[in-house]
C-alpha cells in the first residue's frame, strides 16, 4: 500500500509537470503563430502599396514622418507613365519568406526575419532602351533574382501586434527600385528630321536635325567618311546639343581636301543614322588667282551669309559658347582686298576692332573667339573694305548669345 501511495503521489507530480510544460508550450506556440500571422499581413500589405492601409499595421501616426514619406513613395503622380509602368512590372515579380524559425518573443515584443525576392532589374537593364514595353518585356523575362532581408519588428497593442520599425533601411531597400533612373532615350532613326551639308576647300560638315532633343546622345555619336567610295576616317567624334548634331571633318593641318566625292555617315554605334554626299573641287585652274582683287563697291557683291558653327537656328547661339564666326559669300573674287571686320555690342560699343577675316576668294570668314562663355546679348559683326578708320562698311549682321 506504501508503495501504491509513493506512485500515486510520483503519477500525480508528473501529469502537473507535464500539464505546465503543456500549457507553456502552448503559450509559446500561440505567440509565436501570432507574430507568423502579423508579419505575413504586413509584408503582404506592403507588397500592395496602399499607404494609409500599411500605416494602419503600425504604430505610426497617419501625420508622421514616415507615413508621410509612404505616402509619397506610393503616389503615382510623382513618376512619370513609364517610371509607373517600370515600377509596376518589378514590382509583380516580388515574393516573401517568412523564416518562422527567427522569431522572437519577448513580453510585449517581438522580431521574426522576411526575405523579399524580386527581379535584379539591374542585371536585366545592361543597355540604353527607347520603348518602355520593351523595357517590361525584359524585366518578365529576367530570370535573375536579387534578395532584400528585412527584420520586423513588433509592439503588442491590446490584442493587435502593430510593426515598429518602419524607418528600417531595409524597407527602403525594398523600393529602391522607384529610384532608378529610367533613362529612356529616344530612337534615332525615327526622330530625323532633315539634315544640311557644307563642303569647303578644306572642310566637310554634315548637319543632322532631330524632332526631339538628342543632347542626352552628346559623346556617343560618331562619323565616317568615305573619299571616292574607300573609308579615310572612321569613328570620328559628332556632337550633339539640343535638335541637332554635328559632324565636321577637315585635315588635322587645316590644308585643303583632295578634290573629288565624299561621303559623311553619322553613326550610333554600328547603326547609321543619315549620310550626306559632297563634292570639293579644288583643282588648280579653279582656284582663285592672287592679286585679282575687285575693284569696285563690295557691298554691292554680297551674295550670301551665315553664322557658323553653333548657332542653333540662324543668328542664334547656345549659351556657353566662346566664339561667333560670321561667314560673308560674295559673287566677285576678293583675293587680296585688305578687308578686315570689328566685333559690337547691343549698344554699339566696339569690342574688338581691326581683327583679319580668313579670305576663301570668294568668301572671308570672321571668327571672333571671346576665350570664354560669352555673355548672353547680341553681337554685331561689321566688314570694312580696309583697316583704316574711314574705310566702308561692306557687310553687317547681328546674332544672340541665349
Amino acid at each position: 500500500m506504501k508503495v501504491t501511495g509513493l506512485r500515486k503521489v510520483a503519477a500525480a507530480t508528473l501529469v502537473g509537470t507535464m500539464a505546465l510544460s503543456f500549457a507553456s508550450c502552448a503559450l509559446f506556440g500561440a505567440n509565436k503563430k501570432e507574430i507568423v500571422e502579423a508579419a505575413d499581413e504586413f509584408a503582404s500589405t506592403l507588397l500592395k502599396q496602399d499607404a494609409g492601409k500599411i500605416i494602419k499595421l503600425t504604430n505610426e501616426k497617419k501625420d508622421s514622418d514616415n507615413a508621410e514619406a509612404l505616402e509619397m513613395i506610393f503616389d503615382e503622380s510623382m513618376y512619370s507613365d513609364e517610371q509607373n509602368e517600370f515600377n509596376k512590372a518589378v514590382a509583380d515579380t516580388i515574393s516573401y519568406e517568412i523564416d518562422e524559425d527567427s522569431v522572437e518573443v519577448d513580453k510585449e515584443e517581438a522580431s521574426v526575419d522576411v526575405t523579399f525576392t524580386m527581379v535584379d532589374y539591374e542585371k536585366a537593364l545592361k543597355d540604353d532602351y527607347s520603348d518602355i514595353d520593351e523595357v517590361v518585356d525584359l524585366i518578365k523575362d529576367c530570370d535573375d533574382t536579387k534578395d532584400v532581408k528585412v527584420t520586423f519588428e513588433f509592439e503588442k497593442d491590446d490584442d493587435e501586434w502593430l510593426l515598429s520599425n518602419l524607418d528600417d533601411k531595409g524597407f527602403g531597400k525594398l523600393f529602391d527600385y522607384m529610384t532608378y533612373e529610367l533613362d529612356l532615350k529616344p530612337d534615332l532613326l525615327s526622330i530625323v528630321d532633315y539634315t544640311d551639308s557644307y563642303a569647303g576647300s578644306y572642310y566637310l560638315d554634315l548637319y543632322v536635325y532631330f524632332t526631339e532633343d538628342v543632347s542626352e546622345y552628346d559623346g556617343e555619336l560618331t562619323f565616317d567618311v568615305y573619299y571616292e567610295g574607300s573609308l579615310i576616317a572612321s569613328d570620328v567624334a559628332a556632337y550633339a546639343y539640343s535638335y541637332y548634331v554635328t559632324c565636321e571633318y577637315y585635315n588635322d593641318d587645316w590644308s585643303d581636301l583632295e578634290s573629288g566625292n565624299y561621303t559623311v555617315v553619322l553613326k550610333y554605334g554600328d547603326l547609321e543614322i543619315a549620310s550626306a554626299d559632297l563634292t570639293v573641287d579644288n583643282y588648280v585652274e579653279t582656284q582663285p588667282t592672287s592679286g585679282s582683287a575687285f575693284d569696285g563697291d563690295l557691298s554691292a557683291e554680297v551674295s550670301d551669309y551665315l553664322w557658323y558653327y553653333d548657332s542653333d537656328v540662324d543668328g542664334v547661339y547656345e549659351s556657353g559658347t566662346g566664339y561667333i564666326e560670321l561667314d560673308v559669300y560674295f559673287d566677285v573674287d576678293v583675293t587680296g582686298m585688305d578687308l578686315t571686320f570689328d566685333v559690337y555690342d547691343a549698344d554699339g560699343n566696339a569690342i574688338e576692332q581691326y581683327l583679319e577675316p580668313t579670305n576663301w576668294g570668294d568668301s572671308i570668314w570672321c571668327y571672333y573667339s571671346y576665350g570664354d562663355a560669352m555673355p548672353a546679348g547680341e553681337y554685331t559683326i561689321a566688314v570694312y573694305d580696309g583697316a583704316e578708320t574711314d574705310s566702308n562698311v561692306v557687310f553687317y549682321a547681328t546674332c544672340e548669345v541665349q
